[in-house]
């Protein structure tokens, strides 16, 4: 008998993980920890960049009219969900990085996006610009919601949980702890060491992707959703 698999993600970004989570033959729960929303941002002018960083998908769905404005600038996307949403947009992706923001960044040439304006949440990493310039415009938010009665009810009966973000797993664990509920029975699946080194209950199992993706964290569910 498989164990389901809890995602907490934004609603967007759910349903896509709920699909490739049934692909493997497993039962995704999707009770999302967050709902995005715009934030209302002042564009800078264009010819101050070289080139758009877009980390999230989010950051084409919420920048609104605006994001035209950079149409013209090559665009560096982390992942193929974000480059997929920015080709849609009739934007013009040159790099798509297959692990976090920073190694996409450490992997371009030397000699060009020398200066990158970043779109995103109001959330985020801050990047090393490793000699770049980087301006960063928060363009949405992930307001956080309660843990829902389907995720409470998940974690009580033993399930495995996909953890996308240190604020998520921060959340997961306060809520927890205030509905005194144990996750003795599910296993934490952490995007990255950063994530896994926050949790502090007692889970069944903790793992960690080998990459900061989803194709790299979902290759975790086989091994560990089959209960004795």
């Amino acid at each position: 008998m498989s164990l389901p698999v809890l995602i907490l993600r934004p609603r967007d970004g759910a349903e896509g993980t709920a699909s490739r989570v049934r692909e493997l033959g497993f039962e995704p729960i999707v009770d999302p920890l967050f709902e995005v929303e715009p934030i209302n941002w002042d564009p800078p002018d264009s010819g101050l960049f070289d080139s758009l960083l877009l980390t999230s998908a989010n950051a084409v769905r919420f920048a609104g009219d605006a994001l035209q404005e950079y149409s013209g600038l090559p665009v560096l996307a982390v992942g193929d969900r974000t480059a997929e949403a920015a080709r849609k947009a009739g934007l013009d992706v040159v790099e798509t990085g297959d692990g976090g923001a920073a190694d996409l960044i450490g992997q371009l040439p030397t000699d060009r996006y020398s200066r990158i304006l970043r779109l995103t949440g109001k959330d985020h990493v801050v990047l090393d610009p490793g000699g770049r310039e980087i301006v960063s415009c928060k363009v949405y938010r992930a307001g956080a919601l309660s843990l829902g009665p389907n995720a409470r009810k998940a974690i009580a009966e033993g399930c495995a949980v996909l953890l996308f973000s240190v604020r998520a797993a921060r959340i997961v664990e306060s809520e927890l702890r205030s509905a005194e509920i144990s996750p003795i029975h599910c296993h934490a699946l952490a995007l990255s060491d950063n994530i896994a080194s926050g949790l502090a209950l007692a889970w069944k199992g903790l793992h960690v992707a080998e990459q900061p993706t989803e194709d790299a964290l979902l290759s975790l569910l086989p091994p560990l959703c089959f209960a004795p």
